[in-house]
């Protein structure tokens, strides 16, 4: 062929074969560009059959038209040779690039993003690739993917009237390459577009890893290997591989089509998802006014998606902030979290969950590895701040059985107690505060109902309280002490996992406290600048939490908006060097997705009987089961904001159901599954909502100032249950399904927590200290039920009504109301996390939610 003329195409090289053509670089003579010429092998002119699927490819391929698929030029016969002209594209083959090597993430994120949407274009063409592998996608010298070789493709549906659904490759049998073949593949089953979508999955995770999940032997090994094994999580393989590519990989790996991606086009959402919110960092022009800024670059740079940052800010003068030159401290797996910085800015201090349990770690920036100082110790120390004398470092501990106050040697050595103090750890967040001369330290405490600032002399251990503000009740986190000593900013929240929170200035002298922030967002870790007069956090403002800064005046107040420094961040705390020439930060959330298993009778139920059904890099809090069990309502982050959003059951694209900036929560369906009712933010102040469940506007059903939050349905959709602080504590109120006046159901000293309505009407199901309660819906003692203690837990009631299943400590417990046999349903072990909020029950199987926690330290560079 080299050397001939077909038609105006001359041949000059050959390219490659396969069984289903060979390809040759040809130059177009007419049109002066170098084209690809695939043609059919010599022994294949004679079958009608082939050349009739050859001509069907070229027909099917070109309604393609798409920048990651390779294009389709002219397709004709000459001298009986049928020919196809394609585009021609240079670059190296995906293959040839990986070559036992694995790609930096955001390189894997991007090319997969641009496969996916390849496979996309080919499935709304009813085109089906099934010959998916890394020789098959081309990468272009600019980083482009161009998907190639559609020669094994399948048509979904006709492309004619006279065309049926059949292969474009030989009939009868497997086709494909076996290493990257689905298992129905290999079963002889109807490929779908999810077939193709399991060989995305192998895309992914051999460009992650640089290795393939399954042998890579031919033969019965491998094929009973890609049909029974699963693959080895790809984060074994390679440590760097975050929690979210993982879990997108191993949901497009699953043995049944039913239990992947259902669209190319879920997968490149996810993914592009991953790279907003798991760490494309840019660092923003900073501007007065407070808008969002006008440009930014950001570069690709190191693993993690983190991203190298040169950026023209604006000069010193106008306040402009450049950070450059992110380096990844730690990677253990776990938490790393709340960094203090030594006073000549060579080490950090830090808390870390990586040995089990919280521990205080140092380590020196740019040699050796991280020490543990408190490893004596099993139970919690956390919270580390450094002296500014460098000598010690203050945390929070729970040696003596409670929370205190210890210090130690910067270097290790005996913690020394200093006084103990009155923390709840649900309610505890933040470092003690060193007093600028180090002769001090400020705790913030909440000693109920009440706020202080514990201030403590270390040479005499004498304390005294200032009283902070009181703010309904919640209390004050994240206590940050002026360089000046005359100002404190602090976060109110619900607690410590609040997902809303408030950012206030007070004077340390009292009186009156300033807002900072609306109250709308979640603001965390205040710090102040070296001159105290900016107050540097961390905020969701701009969708995922990054760090902002506001002015603060003298007075302690803010002067003009606060204005964002990082976009894409998704940070946890900050902490400034003494010297303000770079920042440490936490990068990491908390992860949740939904899980359900099966209610067996002769055992509790384990891993292997449960099914994951969402895989989002996303914090999933609520869920709820409709009354048909055929969908499920949660309440996720997965859009940057909770909101409301409805999945099958079994599991697959999720439809979203609310979009309001603020957040909403805990989703009930109605009995009938016409409604569902939430509780929102949308007033500033937490209400109860109730929407169509098919989607339409919200009606508020109340209005009152106190936090109102957790419906429940009665049996006949005529109330809803809530918790309200209108007294003072939560108790349990009920509203009608229409609004109107409301009714107090409990009135206890201790707080209440709705969870279920009876079947009958009669009771609610409630939690309060650590008992479950049974109340009288119309008021009334309450009963206790069981007699087993229980911590915080969400509770649910089989259909029958008859066993309440509930959140225990470790698994999910299931009680049973009319014999009080309490007992284990689950036997959840062998798995990182721990048990989410979310529970929910149709009565033949378990909703759960299963959370993560990630967390690891970053410094970049400060430049002003």
């Amino acid at each position: 062929m080299i050397g001939k003329t077909i038609s105006h195409y001359r041949v000059t090289a050959k390219l490659g074969a396969g069984g289903m053509g060979e390809v040759y670089l040809a130059h177009d003579e007419r049109l002066e560009r170098e084209v690809a010429l695939k043609v059919l092998p010599a022994r294949m002119l004679t079958d009608e059959a082939a050349r009739k699927r050859f001509r069907k490819e070229a027909l099917a391929l070109s309604k393609l038209n798409h920048p990651n698929i390779a294009t389709i030029y002219d397709f004709d016969t000459q001298d009986g040779v049928d020919f196809l002209v394609m585009e021609y594209v240079e670059g190296t083959t995906l293959s040839e690039k990986l070559s036992g090597h694995s790609l930096p993430e955001k390189d894997v994120a991007r090319l997969g993003g641009q496969v996916a949407d390849a496979l996309e274009e080919a499935h709304e063409h009813g085109v089906i690739h099934r010959d998916l592998k890394p020789g098959n996608v081309m990468v272009t010298p600019k980083g482009q993917a161009k998907v190639l070789d559609f020669g094994l493709a399948k048509l979904a549906h006709p492309v004619s009237e006279t065309a049926t659904t059949e292969s474009l490759s030989a009939t009868g049998g497997a086709v494909g390459t076996l290493p990257y073949m689905a298992p129905e593949q290999l079963r002889g089953e109807e490929a779908d577009a999810r077939t193709d979508i399991h060989a995305l999955g192998l895309l992914l995770y051999e460009m992650s890893t640089g290795q393939r999940p399954f042998p890579e032997t031919l033969g019965p090994q491998s094929i009973a290997a890609i049909l029974q094994q699963a693959p080895r999580a790809p984060s074994e393989v390679n440590r760097q591989v975050s929690a979210g590519l993982e879990s997108i990989i191993l949901k497009a790996l699953e043995k049944d089509p039913e239990r992947r991606f259902q669209s190319a086009r879920e997968v490149s959402a996810n993914l592009n998802k991953m790279m907003t919110y798991s760490g494309t960092v840019v660092v923003s022009e900073t501007s007065r006014s407070g808008e969002l800024p006008r440009s930014w670059i950001a570069l690709a740079g190191v693993a993690g998606l983190a991203v190298s940052l040169i950026y023209v800010a604006r000069t010193p003068e106008e306040g402009g902030l450049r950070l450059i030159n992110p380096v990844q401290l730690t990677s253990a797996v776990g938490v790393e979290n709340y960094a203090t910085w030594s006073p000549d800015g060579g080490r950090l201090a830090y808390e870390s969950n990586q040995s089990g349990n919280w521990d205080i770690w140092v380590k020196q920036l740019g040699a050796g590895g991280p020490v543990n100082l408190t490893a004596d110790h099993t139970g919690s120390d956390r919270y580390p701040s450094w002296s500014p004398d460098g000598r010690q470092i203050a945390f929070l501990s729970q040696r003596d059985q409670s929370w205190s106050l210890f210090t130690m040697a910067a270097v290790g050595g005996n913690p020394r107690k200093v006084v103990s103090l009155p923390i709840a750890p649900v309610y505890y967040r933040g470092a003690p505060q060193w007093s600028s001369d180090g002769a001090e330290m400020a705790v913030a405490v909440w000693d109920s109902p009440r706020n202080f600032a514990e201030i403590v002399s270390l040479q005499t251990q004498e304390k005294r309280r200032i009283a902070l503000p009181q703010h309904g009740g919640n209390p004050c986190l994240d206590l940050s002490w002026s360089p000046d000593g005359r100002i404190f900013a602090y976060v109110t929240a619900e607690g410590d996992a609040a997902e809303v929170t408030q950012l206030w200035t007070v004077p340390f002298s009292g009186g009156e406290p300033t807002p900072v922030t609306d109250g709308r967002t979640n603001d965390r870790s205040p710090i102040w600048s070296a001159d105290g007069r900016k107050l540097f956090f961390v905020s969701n403002q701009g969708g995922a939490m990054d760090l902002w800064q506001q002015r603060i005046g003298e007075d302690g107040k803010p002067e003009g908006k606060a204005e964002p420094v990082t976009t894409g961040l998704v940070i946890r705390s900050v902490a400034f060097s003494p010297d303000s020439t770079k920042v440490a930060y936490s990068r990491g959330r908390p992860v949740s997705n939904v899980w359900r298993l099966p209610i067996l009778t002769d055992r509790p139920a384990n891993w292997g009987d449960a099914k994951q059904i969402t895989f989002d890099n996303a914090l999933v809090e609520f869920i709820d089961v409709s009354p048909n069990g055929k969908q499920i309502a949660v309440s996720s982050d997965r859009a940057g904001n909770q909101d409301l959003w409805i999945l099958p059951s079994e599991g697959g694209p999720m439809s979203q159901l609310t979009t309001d900036p603020t957040p909403d929560w805990c989703p009930r369906w109605s009995p009938d599954g016409k409604e569902i009712a939430f509780y929102s933010h949308r007033t500033g102040n937490r209400d109860i909502w109730v929407m169509p469940s098919g989607g339409g506007p919200a009606r508020q059903l109340t209005h009152h100032p106190a936090e109102e939050t957790v419906p429940t349905w009665s049996p006949d959709g005529g109330e809803i249950a809530f918790i309200s602080r209108r007294s003072g504590n939560r108790d349990i109120w009920i509203v009608g399904a229409e609004g109107g006046e409301v009714r107090q159901v409990t009135v206890h000293p201790a707080d209440e927590t709705v969870t279920d309505w009876s079947r009958d009407g009669k009771w609610l199901i409630s939690h309060s200290e650590t008992r479950l309660l049974r109340i009288p819906a119309a008021g009334g003692e309450p009963e206790q039920i069981g007699d087993q203690p229980i911590s915080f837990a969400f509770a649910r009631l089989a259909l029958d009504g008859e066993v309440l299943y509930y959140l225990g400590p470790d698994n999910l417990r299931a009680l049973s109301l009319e014999e009080g046999g309490d007992y284990a349903v689950t036997d959840l072990v062998g798995r990182r996390g721990t048990l989410g909020w979310g529970i929910a029950t149709d009565g033949y199987y378990l909703y759960f939610t299963w959370s993560e926690q990630t967390g690891d330290l970053w410094v970049m560079d400060v430049e002003k």
